[in-house]
């Protein structure tokens, strides 16, 4: 299956789930992308970078961390990082915020056959 399977079958499994993006955090680059419409370049530029943003204040204070969830009055944020230690990042625009278990373990078991397929 490939990453863009793998996203498609991510962003479905979560109804609320409307964009799901595999990406580089350290170039803040959006490398591969599922979404259920049309999302700008500036735009899935701007969620990497805020996920960079957001990862590097977590990281003042604690440093095992591979979750952050930004919430705005129109959706929900899930930014998660690759436990193997690389600049790997999957991130999800939801509706909701009771879609962050299923988001997390699904990125995160994502980022885990990358690192294993590296």
């Amino acid at each position: 299956m490939t990453l863009s399977d793998r996203l498609d079958e991510l962003r479905q499994a979560v109804p609320g789930c409307t964009l799901a993006s595999f990406g580089d955090i350290s170039t803040g680059l959006a490398l591969r992308t599922s979404a259920s419409r049309l999302y700008k370049q500036d735009y899935l530029e701007e969620v990497l970078r805020e996920a960079s943003q957001n990862f590097a204040l977590s990281d003042l204070i604690t440093e095992d961390n591979d979750l952050v969830v930004v919430a705005t009055p129109d959706e929900v944020r899930i930014f998660v990082r690759s436990k193997a230690g690389n600049s790997d990042i999957l991130c999800c625009v939801c509706e909701s915020a009771s879609d962050i278990p299923l988001v997390a373990q699904s990125a995160q078991e994502i980022l885990t056959e990358m690192a294993r397929a590296a």
